[in-house]
């Protein structure tokens, strides 16, 4: 059954069943949220044209610090070209499509430094891509992932040991990095560590995809984006779904997806709406709405979907019974229900 979201007066969250993938061949994001802190978020903007890289992106992560600005580091860093100083430094990689690697590098060094590129980079000894994975998929699409940590690609994906080539080259897919009867790899496979290997100024993630040498655009099935206007962002978005589409264009923040699973989070009533549509878009539900301090927080916790539900929050005690009177027409019954002074929340399921 298709999820499905209405537009009443009281707060909505959701009105939902089991979630169904947007589609069958979207791309899942590369990183996950669950391998950052809850407030965290990963930030992209329009990747160089040119080549077969012009519907690629270079993705860091950022945190808030206040007044609607982020920053790349981690807390207490000061120093930019220390690589375990950027929040992206050594975040998990997932393939982006299913297919079978093609191409790869795993030992190649990082960067000494951020904001410098190791000479045999720059002459190509070191391929562009640094430590990276390439997935071509069943329709002929290549699949890049760039600039990973050294020795955090398994062996058993990417056989090359080497540290540099034997002659240099700037090529996408290097002739040495050639890999044959490659990997097998499952879409949303744990490939390696996002690094600062190859052509790359700081630590990042840089994603693309082409076919038949040309750009090939990324369909994302899951994951929020708003805009990042000159750095700054509230917490609140507005947060708009992917849904199988590609990223906008200029600078964003993304809220990647979410791992299936039981999660607990305390979240504050100006973030609600964002959460509720982030676990909704993940498979979950709501099993925990509990409101405290007067509405201005809920604790929160999801489980994965299971059946049509409903959940509502925000709602007057009227709101409540009338809520529950006409979804009894529809075949739902209260599951639970919380109230902190004037403010009820709510979850029927059927």
């Amino acid at each position: 059954m298709k999820t499905t979201l209405l537009k009443v007066v009281a707060p909505v969250l959701c009105i939902g069943a089991s979630l169904l993938s947007t589609s069958a061949i979207a791309d899942v994001f590369p990183l996950k949220s669950d391998d950052m802190g809850l407030d965290h978020r990963y930030k992209t903007s329009d990747h160089k044209t040119g080549a077969n890289q012009g519907m690629g992106k270079d993705i860091g992560a950022v945190r808030p610090i206040g007044n609607n600005k982020w920053s790349d580091l981690i807390e207490g860093a000061t120093d930019r070209t220390v690589n375990s100083n950027h929040l992206i430094y050594g975040k998990k990689v997932y393939a982006m499509a299913a297919g079978t690697v093609v191409s790869c590098w795993r030992n190649a060094p990082n960067n000494a430094k951020a904001g410098t590129i190791d000479p045999d980079a720059e002459s190509h000894l070191i391929g562009v891509g640094g430590n990276n994975v390439v997935i071509k998929t069943a329709n002929g699409v290549y699949v890049k992932h760039s600039h990973m940590i050294p020795g955090s690609i398994a062996e058993a994906i990417c056989p090359n040991n080497k540290i540099r080539f034997d002659k240099p080259s700037g090529n996408t897919m290097p002739a040495e990095a050639a890999v044959i009867n490659g990997a097998k790899i499952a879409k949303g496979q744990y490939l390696g560590l996002a690094g600062n290997s190859g052509n790359s100024s700081g630590p990042h993630l840089h994603v693309h995809m082409f076919k038949d040498d040309a750009a090939f655009p990324m369909n994302f099935e899951h994951g929020q984006t708003t805009p990042f206007t000159d750095g700054t962002a509230p917490l609140s978005g507005p947060w708009t779904l992917l849904n199988g589409s590609t990223l906008p264009s200029g600078p964003i923040l993304i809220w990647a997806p979410r791992s299936l699973g039981h999660w607990y989070v305390n979240v504050a009533a100006a973030n609600m709406q964002g959460w509720f549509n982030h676990m909704k878009d993940n498979g979950q539900m709501p099993e925990t709405m509990a409101c405290t301090n007067g509405g201005a927080i809920y604790n929160t916790e999801w489980v994965p979907a299971k059946g049509a539900w409903l959940s509502r929050f925000g709602m007057t005690a009227n709101e409540l019974a009338s809520f529950t009177n006409t979804y009894a027409g529809l075949g739902y019954s209260q599951y639970k229900s919380w109230y902190c002074d004037s403010v009820r929340t709510a979850i029927w399921r059927k």
